[in-house]
């Protein structure tokens, strides 16, 4: 074995120096996130091969004995990877060989090809689930925020539109944050199946058990094929950050609202998520906002990342797709850190409610409402629409506000009979936003309740995979 590698019998010359600097030192740092993963993944995998007398009992018991040693130790942050060693799987194989020479038997019927698929599903499930409570997390801030309801601006081309309300606007991002949790649930779905058993490409001829293994590592069925499998390393990584790229410009655009209304000063940012300028002692700057924003990018650089790798890829296993593990776990990072201060931030937001209504004023953004009374009243809405638009010009003229008309003159130009009651709930900013509150916020999301099956299952698969290992070890 020149190249003093577990696969070295094929080589007469050992590797270069800076070979596996170039090849493992960057995926080894990220292989440390896969640690627990693998081993778990390894204890499945031995059992199933004492099941099916692949291995004898006294053989297994060994090996599942070293792995749960290293489990230990991985769970204390104990386990490093060593890039020499290539990556996570060839670290944990010389560990338990270290400690028995069966170690060199517990990769039979494997490839490292269907071990990175299965270590990157569990990263992937648990990552879901976490991403799936933040996301939970930030809907509660919203909910929280709705709480400090007052009148609130909407726009189209940044230009005011219609009066609505803090619930309103705090309503409509709650929904965004829906179907991120819905998304995530249905690639949760795609995920969770095994993959062991495909081996290097087109599986094995050992006589494995791959449901038996799916079931003791929480899997829903085994993968259909496994050339289909192996070729496809990176689609799911590169669904995640798609849906994370959704789910992160959803956070961007919240962010980008509070940055501009608080530039107009309709909304009061809060000191502990604030920063200051180092020369202008009177600024107040939005920094984690701004970031977020900036964040967004990011994600998105991550999925072209992720995604373009697959375009000019062979059926088969390439190392190219190793990239896409690291566009997956930045963008993971990426969306938890910016889900948690943004739910930090928006319960302590207040608004300036005088202003707000000055900008609703201003913008005369009770014209709609102007013209549907007039509508309501007979006029067809084409000519309610053209009165409505000329007593907008006309009050920018005489600069007064929609609130300040007169019900009798309105009633002789539009030719219909309306009292000063019914005129002053149509243009009255406060009034008007009443429609913003007939939607009510669900009383909690249909997908928290789906995240907490998905981690009991998770759960007893491992109670049932540590029950195994004990009826194998004693």
């Amino acid at each position: 074995m020149a190249s003093g590698k577990l696969w070295g019998g094929r080589f007469d010359k050992p590797p270069a120096d800076e070979l596996f600097d170039f090849l493992s030192s960057e995926d080894a740092a990220l292989d440390q996130k896969l640690v627990v993963y693998d081993i778990e993944g390894s204890l499945a995998h031995v059992c199933m091969l004492s099941k099916q007398k692949i291995l004898e009992k006294k053989e297994a018991a060994e090996i599942l004995k070293a792995l749960l040693t290293q489990h230990t130790q991985a769970q204390e942050g104990k386990f490093y990877v060593d890039p020499h060693l290539e990556d996570v799987h060839m670290n944990v194989e010389t560990a338990v060989t270290e400690t028995t020479p069966n170690g060199k038997k517990m990769h039979t019927a494997r490839s490292r090809n269907d071990q990175v698929s299965l270590d990157t599903r569990m990263y992937m499930r648990d990552a879901i689930n976490e991403l799936s409570a933040g996301l939970l997390q930030l809907q509660a801030s919203l909910v929280q925020l709705a709480k400090n309801d007052c009148v609130f601006p909407s726009y189209t081309h940044f230009q005011v539109a219609q009066p609505a309300s803090v619930s309103f606007w705090a309503h409509a991002h709650w929904q965004e944050c829906e179907r991120d949790l819905q998304r995530l649930a249905e690639l949760y779905a795609r995920v969770n199946f095994n993959p062991l058993g495909s081996g290097a490409v087109a599986g094995t001829a050992w006589n494995i058990d791959r449901v038996y293994t799916g079931k003791l590592l929480g899997f829903s069925a085994p993968t259909a094929n496994p050339m289909d499998t192996v070729s496809n390393r990176g689609e799911m990584e590169a669904e995640l950050l798609s849906v994370l790229v959704c789910a992160v410009n959803h956070c961007s655009r919240i962010s980008e609202d509070i940055i501009l209304l608080s530039n107009k000063r309709l909304i009061i940012l809060p000191d502990e998520y604030s920063t200051g300028s180092s020369m202008m002692p009177q600024k107040k700057n939005p920094d984690p906002l701004e970031l977020i924003r900036g964040k967004a990018s990011r994600m998105l650089g991550l999925y072209v990342h992720a995604a373009s790798l697959l375009k000019g890829l062979p059926t088969g296993y390439a190392k190219d797709s190793q990239e896409s593990k690291y566009a997956a776990m930045s963008g993971v990072d990426t969306a938890l850190a910016v889900f948690s201060i943004l739910s930090k931030i928006l319960p302590l937001l207040k608004f300036n409610e005088e202003n707000i209504k000055v900008e609703l004023e201003e913008g005369y953004a009770c014209a709609t409402e102007f013209a549907d009374l007039l509508a309501k009243k007979g006029v067809p809405f084409r000519k309610a629409h053209e009165m409505a638009g000329a007593t907008v010009k006309d009050c920018i003229a005489r600069k007064k506000y929609l609130s300040a008309l007169d019900a009798a003159q309105v009633s002789q130009l539009a030719g219909v009979s309306i009292s000063q009651k019914e005129l002053g709930e149509a243009v009255s900013v406060d009034k008007t936003a009443r429609f913003a509150a007939n939607y009510k916020f669900p009383a909690s999301s249909a997908y928290a309740s789906e995240l907490a099956a998905r981690k009991k299952a998770l759960e007893a698969s491992h109670a049932l995979l540590l029950k195994e290992v004990k009826a194998i070890t004693g």
